[in-house]
């Protein structure tokens, strides 16, 4: 009986010793995994996961993959033109507004000329507004009216240009014109200066306006991208030919590839 009772302990010993044998490995591994150094990403793991773009041994964030390839100026990259646009944006306005308000202060203006001048900047400025909500929050909808502020700004720059021009040529009373620092200038100098100068702003923000706009077209949506594809389809060549009102294309296609159909065939006549 008692040799029984002992054998019984010693396969219960034995059988206690082979489990902690077989729990001793698995926690080896599991502390093994733990002590496991993280895997090092490489710079293009890092790339993606920052949505950045890599620059010889660096990661850039001016740019993405969709616009590593544009650039502003030849030597920037298109994200920090689109900034720096949006800066001179306002800048400008800020000094064209300063320049037509200040006449105020000159007495050969008349303060109608100022309040003129002050309602044609108004699409300016609206363009500004563009500018800052670009500048507080960068998404689809706020990239999407970078453009439309720079077509905002041409449209002020040549309209302030052209008011300049017709009130110094038929409504100013003087032979010459007093600036606000006192020095005179003839009427033909101010015209001349004040084109040449709305031209070439104009004809730089007409520049910016391609950069914005390709900006926004790089970061489109799929669907964005198929809805400007299907509407740039639809416009068609700008040679086409006008239609005529009520004519449809399709209508007339289908109306050629649908077979035409036999006239009904007469009646036959009554018998008398």
């Amino acid at each position: 009986m008692m040799d029984d009772m002992m054998m019984a302990e010693g396969e219960m010993e034995m059988e206690g010793e082979g489990e902690a044998m077989e729990e001793e490995p698995l926690m080896e591994e599991t502390e093994a995994e733990e002590e496991a150094p993280p895997k090092a990403k490489t710079l293009a793991e890092l790339t993606l996961e920052e949505e950045g773009c890599l620059c010889c041994c660096c990661i850039c964030h001016c740019s993405t993959e969709e616009t590593k390839d544009l650039s502003c100026c030849c030597c920037f990259s298109i994200r920090a033109g689109a900034y720096a646009i949006g800066v001179f944006t306002i800048i400008l306005f800020s000094l064209l507004f300063l320049q037509v308000f200040y006449k105020l202060l000159n007495e050969t203006f008349d303060w109608w000329y100022v309040l003129i001048g002050i309602i044609l900047l108004v699409p300016m400025f609206i363009g500004c507004c563009f500018n800052i909500v670009y500048f507080a929050e960068d998404n689809n909808s706020s990239r999407s009216k970078l453009y439309v502020s720079a077509m905002l700004t041409i449209i002020s720059i040549l309209l302030l240009a052209v008011w300049n021009c017709f009130y110094v040529v038929f409504l100013y009373r003087y032979p010459d014109i007093v600036t606000e620092v006192g020095q005179k200038v003839t009427k033909k100098s101010f015209v001349i200066w004040s084109l040449y100068l709305a031209c070439c702003i104009a004809f730089l923000w007409a520049y910016f306006l391609c950069v914005t706009r390709d900006y926004y077209e790089a970061l489109m949506s799929y669907d964005e991208r198929q809805a400007l594809k299907a509407e740039k389809a639809n416009k068609g060549s700008i040679f086409s030919l006008a239609k005529l009102p009520g004519m449809d294309d399709k209508k007339d296609e289908e109306a050629m590839a649908s077979p035409k159909m036999d006239a009904a065939p007469a009646s036959p006549k009554m018998d008398a």
